[in-house]
């Protein structure tokens, strides 16, 4: 009886250790760089088994901060938890390997790193992406006063950016001034930016603009520049709207 006992022992330490071996290894490939998307896009956080593993039987997690509170839960071949119905997977492309998220209509709560977790039997692998959300805000416009020491202050602002833009600041020789300026920002209820640069000018005649440009803007995209001349009559204003690419 005691043999009995010890050799079923073994025979299950024995199928373990054979499901183990048999679980087909496998890693979780993203991309190197981040995702950028633009609110109201909808964007793929692209992930995908290597090699090529047919995933419809894995369990297929998508999480941010808590693991246990994921955002998108894929086991038993189907969807058993959702906290967002914007998300979903490609659930035709897992036989071929294929993990990714979609997320629809993007805002910029959705910004952050995620990460995909995939388990088969005992094996877990995981990547993490990062989705950065950009928000192409108001064009810039400038207001001035005076200031003590008989210097002239100009001020480019612009509302509801994510994240915050470059200022640059030039000259009518066009040289960069944006070095003499002090820039700020502040979030508003939505999570967005409002961005307020300042630069003191002195000189007798010059003409300043002021362009704010996202940092990873789309083509063609329509600006403005707001500019200012400061001469013997006094300090003058006109608006010139262009299109360029940045």
């Amino acid at each position: 009886m005691i043999v009995h006992t010890g050799l079923s022992l073994f025979i299950l330490w024995f199928l373990h250790h054979v499901d183990f071996s048999w679980a087909e290894r496998f890693t979780v490939v993203g991309p190197s760089h981040s995702i950028v998307s633009y609110v109201g896009e909808d964007v793929i956080l692209p992930a995908s088994l290597s090699p090529a593993l047919d995933a419809e039987g894995f369990e297929v997690r998508w999480f941010t901060t808590n693991i246990y509170t994921p955002l998108l839960l894929y086991a038993d071949y189907k969807i058993i938890n959702l906290i967002d119905s914007r998300r979903a997977l490609f659930q035709e492309k897992l036989k071929s390997g294929n993990v990714s998220l979609i997320v629809q209509s993007v805002r910029v709560s959705d910004e952050g790193v995620y990460t995909c977790l995939v388990a088969s039997g005992p094996l877990e692998e995981d990547v993490k992406i990062t989705l950065n959300v950009e928000v192409l805000g108001a064009q810039p416009s400038i207001t001035m006063s005076s200031t003590e020491g008989q210097k002239t202050r100009l001020e480019c602002s612009a509302e509801k950016w994510n994240p915050q833009p470059e200022v640059t600041w030039r000259d009518m020789n066009g040289a960069d001034v944006t070095s003499q300026s002090t820039i700020k920002s502040e979030r508003d209820s939505e999570g967005l930016l409002r961005v307020s640069s300042v630069l003191l000018v002195k000189e007798e005649y010059n003409v300043f603009s002021c362009l704010m440009r996202s940092k990873a803007p789309k083509p063609d995209w329509p600006s403005e520049l707001n500019i200012y001349s400061e001469g013997s009559d006094g300090v003058k204003l006109s608006s010139l709207p262009f299109a360029q690419t940045f």
